[in-house]
């Protein structure tokens, strides 16, 4: 997943799949300890080249990442009890005065990150490592580190004329039997995957290394890891970066709003930009009069979805494009025209498409850890986790938004078994930038504002619907001056077209 971040809306309306890796660690000669073994504090790391002793290194030729085991405990709350080790990297600062460590957090949830730090190095931020160490970690439960092995089975596909409804229930069944089966294999580790104990694994990697402080810059899902260290550790930050961030806290259905509400008002720029082009559309000169005719295709398409050729052209289908982006407004334009005139996108995709994506998951460094995924975003999500209320608070949502709402369920969290209480996000002392991007859907810019709002510190809106994309931006050169010199930057600043 490029620069590990959340899977895009129509992505992760799919559900998770596919073979997980083996809970080992991969990494050859070293050893993981037994179950029973006491944390260690201060320890020490044996670094060695990853290529040389991660088995399947992801980066060819790659001659300059290190990487190395940390012991952590399983629970923080017994610290002499049960420990589980941790895979972490590092690339040497080029310079000869080193300052504090700039930990990466790169995304997720579900991925493993300790092979990013190559990438970071061909970013704008590469020049960092100058004057830091760049620290990366695979987070319990991913990649080098220990984890869960467990298959998603998933049931019959429901008949291709099945309903919204059917059809959703279906895919929430599949996956609260996935969560209630990979769960039992060890409860108390699954309930270890939170946000808070990422961090607390991080302030062990910076005692580790011997730091008193870390520079930290996040993406994506790695931005609810930041808010928890600083809020737990704000002593230790000396400047924090979150860029694409996440709310400071997670309740799906009011995630699923917000996702829902950007796409209502992207398809309210839509309509004006088919009024504008009727000449080529012929859908209306009036806003008003293309949103009405769009929104009855969805109903109608809702009463009585058309099948031909194994294709599914439903509701769902037709809302998707509705709530499209910019860049995407000529292609959704051509299929929803297509529709109206009764023939079939070649854009659509199959029924058992829509409702179902495979994970290819073998690979315990390019796939992603379901298991974790789900922990990760439902272990400290207080929000009703049942498919009753769930239907219910979608169909709220369709009456609040008539062209796109009640079709962005997120049924990750079915059913689930296990529930940590979050820690509350702070407000602190160091310093802290915040960026968010305009008109992305991933991760919404109002999760960018309610994270600013928590924690404070400056935020900066990148004028982009672009996920995470700092970094390779120009104005990244904000990011290098911030953590070189402490100064943040408020305002805008331009995007990727």
């Amino acid at each position: 997943m490029p620069s590990a971040t959340l899977p895009p809306a129509r992505q992760r309306r799919a559900l998770r799949g596919g073979a997980l890796a083996a809970s080992a660690l991969a990494l050859t000669g070293l050893l993981l300890p037994t179950a029973s073994a006491a944390p260690r504090t201060g320890q020490r790391l044996d670094w060695r080249l990853c290529s040389s002793v991660a088995e399947d290194w992801p980066v060819p030729g790659d001659r300059r990442t290190e990487c190395a085991e940390l012991t952590v405990p399983l629970d923080y709350a017994k610290p002499r009890g049960r420990t589980i080790t941790v895979a972490v990297s590092r690339i040497r600062a080029t310079g000869p005065h080193p300052e504090e460590p700039l930990v990466f957090g790169a995304g997720g949830p579900g991925t493993a990150n300790a092979a990013t730090l190559p990438g970071l190095l061909g970013s704008g931020l590469g020049t960092l490592n100058t004057e830091h160490d760049l620290i990366g970690m695979d987070e319990r439960g991913t990649g080098y580190s220990q984890k869960i092995s467990c298959d998603f089975r998933g049931g019959a596909e429901p008949p291709v004329t099945a309903g919204q409804k059917e059809r959703a229930e279906a895919a929430f069944d599949d996956q609260a039997e996935f969560n209630r089966r990979c769960t039992a294999i060890d409860p108390e580790f699954v309930r270890g995957l939170t946000p808070e104990n990422i961090a607390r694994d991080i302030d062990s990697l910076r005692d580790a290394l011997g730091a008193e402080k870390i520079d930290f810059f996040g993406e994506s899902f790695d931005t609810a890891t930041g808010l928890a260290y600083r809020s737990l550790f704000d002593d230790r930050v000396k400047r924090m970066w979150l860029d694409s961030s996440m709310p400071p806290v997670f309740d799906h259905s009011a995630m699923d709003g917000t996702i829902e509400a950007l796409a209502e008002h992207n398809f309210a720029d839509f309509t004006h930009w088919l009024a504008e082009h009727d000449y080529d559309y012929h859908l209306g000169t009036g806003k008003a009069a293309v949103a009405a005719r769009l929104t009855a295709l969805r109903a109608e398409l809702d009463r009585e979805p058309r099948i031909a050729g194994g294709l599914r052209l439903d509701g769902e289908w037709a809302a998707g494009l509705l709530g499209s982006t910019p860049d995407a407004w000529v292609r959704a334009a051509n299929d929803l025209v297509t529709v109206i005139d009764g023939g079939i996108p070649g854009s659509a995709r199959s029924a058992s498409e829509t409702v179902r994506r495979r994970y290819g998951l073998g690979d315990p460094l390019d796939g992603l850890n379901a298991l974790q995924y789900n922990a990760m975003l439902c272990n400290t999500d207080s929000s009703p986790k049942d498919f009753p209320r769930l239907w219910s608070a979608a169909q709220a949502r369709r009456a609040a938004f008539p062209a796109v709402g009640g079709t962005y369920i997120s049924p990750w969290c079915a059913d689930w078994p296990t529930h940590t209480p979050p820690t509350a996000v702070v407000r602190g002392r160091s310093p802290l930038q915040i960026s968010g991007h305009l008109s992305e859907g991933d991760t919404p810019y109002a999760w960018a504002q309610a994270a600013h709002n928590a924690a404070g510190g400056t935020l900066l809106t990148v004028v982009d619907g672009v996920h995470a994309s700092l970094k390779n931006l120009p104005c990244g050169a904000h990011v290098v001056d911030f953590f070189r010199t402490g100064r943040t930057t408020g305002g805008t600043c331009p995007g990727l077209k």
